[in-house]
């Protein structure tokens, strides 16, 4: 008899476990049933914990601590300042050479004006025949064409191809 009042009970929980609509306590047989699900809205364990907000009090640190923290600090800020200091020297070093290279390429450019016009200024000599005029400007181009010329480099021969030395053997 007991087998089947337990199959009851526990055909009865299945219903009830089905029938989510109903929130209220049953009694049947002197059995209570509740509803499974109602302690959804309860916080669980864990986050009950973490609603006490317990703090915990630090060990205050000793004064070997403390002296060693700003002993570091200050070293921290100490190389903070030299590297910062080594950034603004390259800057300032950069910014030279640019500035250098800046002012050649000006002094070139007002040479070379400079060349143009004291060709500008042969030519326009109004008793000059033109031979010689065609004279004095092939002579300025074939000189740039030269200097081009010169400054081009060209790529080094390759190295002689060497045969490979068999080893000599001797036995003794």
């Amino acid at each position: 008899m007991e087998k089947i009042s337990r199959k009851e009970q526990l055909l009865k929980e299945l219903q009830d476990l089905e029938d989510l609509n109903t929130e209220e306590t049953e009694e049947d047989n002197g059995v209570v049933y509740k509803d499974p699900l109602e302690h959804i809205d309860e916080p669980l364990q864990a986050d009950k914990k973490d609603t006490k907000t317990e703090v915990k009090e630090k060990k205050p640190r000793t004064a070997k601590q403390i002296e060693a923290f700003e002993k570091a600090r200050q070293t921290r800020e100490k190389n903070a300042l030299a590297r910062k200091q080594s950034r603004d020297e390259e800057a300032i070093a950069i910014r030279k050479q640019v500035e250098d290279k800046l002012v050649k390429k000006a002094i070139a450019v007002k040479k070379k004006q400079i060349k143009q016009q004291a060709v500008l200024d042969e030519i326009s000599d109004d008793d000059t025949p033109l031979d010689e005029v065609e004279k004095i400007a092939t002579r300025s181009v074939a000189k740039t064409r030269l200097k081009r010329e010169v400054a081009k480099d060209f790529p080094a021969p390759p190295p002689p191809v060497e045969e490979p030395v068999t080893p000599k053997y001797y036995f003794l």
